[in-house]
């Protein structure tokens, strides 16, 4: 199969870290580079990243909120109005009309134990999980593990009820809800079920925060140690951008916050925040 390599616009990448105290540009600017250097095949994928902020939108849309807009995701509240109407152009992913049939359903949705949000990202991540990529795949499935993971952790920290929190159905989450083990007898399956152990244990909110970042930026830089030039360095470049540009903004105060809002979340039914929007300012 025809691959295409994209040796210029990766060269010209400048580097980036988990550290940074400064990106000389934004990640609105960087998304649209990426759409007027990559094919349209290609840039699809990269659509699959960005998902998460359309479903933020998709969200706000249906509470008719709409003061907190962010130009990070690729369809508008403009684009909802149509595609839930009769003029309906089907240009949303097959979930997001799933997911508001649901939610327009009264019968339907009268039985339902999680919330809105959960409900979204699951049908999310069963979503992106079909992509034919292989880097992809090989990332939302230990993004998804990860973010059970820590919400099992935490569940059994405020001895709080995982089942209705927990994203999606695998041999992960039927771990965390049967077994008392620390590990939730994991650590087979799942290498970096000591490093997160050790960072549970870490009574510094950010600095466990900034471990579990830093999982994630090895574990692009492991799924891509063997490619050059292609679509999955672009990819895993984009992925650690975002990062970088989480924490370049996230001071002292503001991690507090966003980590007392987690806790208030999960005890109200709530998801924990996307892997993309610790303070939704990357724009």
């Amino acid at each position: 199969m025809f691959r295409k390599y994209y040796h210029y616009f990766i060269a010209g990448l400048p580097d980036v870290f988990l550290d940074d105290t400064e990106i000389q540009f934004s990640m609105v600017d960087f998304k649209q580079e990426l759409k007027d250097h990559l094919t349209p095949k290609d840039y699809k994928l990269v659509e699959l990243l960005f998902l998460p902020y359309d479903n933020a939108e998709l969200l706000r849309f249906l509470d008719e909120d709409y003061e907190n807009l962010n130009d990070l995701g690729t369809f508008t509240s403009q684009d909802f109005e149509v595609e839930f109407s009769d003029e309906k152009q089907g240009i949303l992913p097959s979930y997001m009309y799933k997911f508001v049939e649901l939610y327009k359903d009264e019968e339907l949705s009268k039985n339902i134990n999680k919330s809105w949000e959960n409900i979204l990202t699951e049908m999310y991540f069963e979503y992106v999980l079909q992509t034919k990529n292989d880097f992809l795949q090989n990332w939302f499935e230990f993004n998804q593990n990860l973010t059970n993971v820590i919400i099992g952790q935490n569940c059994r920290k405020y001895n709080l009820e995982a089942e209705n929190q927990l994203i999606g159905d695998n041999f992960v989450t039927k771990a965390i809800l049967n077994s008392s083990a620390k590990d939730f007898g994991l650590e087979v399956e799942l290498p970096y079920m000591t490093e997160i152990n050790l960072l549970a244990d870490n009574e510094n909110l950010l600095a466990r925060e900034k471990g579990l970042d830093q999982l994630k930026w090895d574990k692009v830089e492991e799924i891509t140690l063997f490619d050059y030039f292609t679509i999955e360095v672009v990819l895993a470049y984009t992925i650690k951008l975002d990062i970088a540009y989480r924490w370049l903004e996230l001071d002292e105060e503001t991690g507090r916050q966003m980590f007392k809002q987690i806790i208030n979340d999960l005890k109200s039914g709530f998801e924990f925040p996307k892997e993309f929007a610790i303070n939704g300012k990357n724009n």
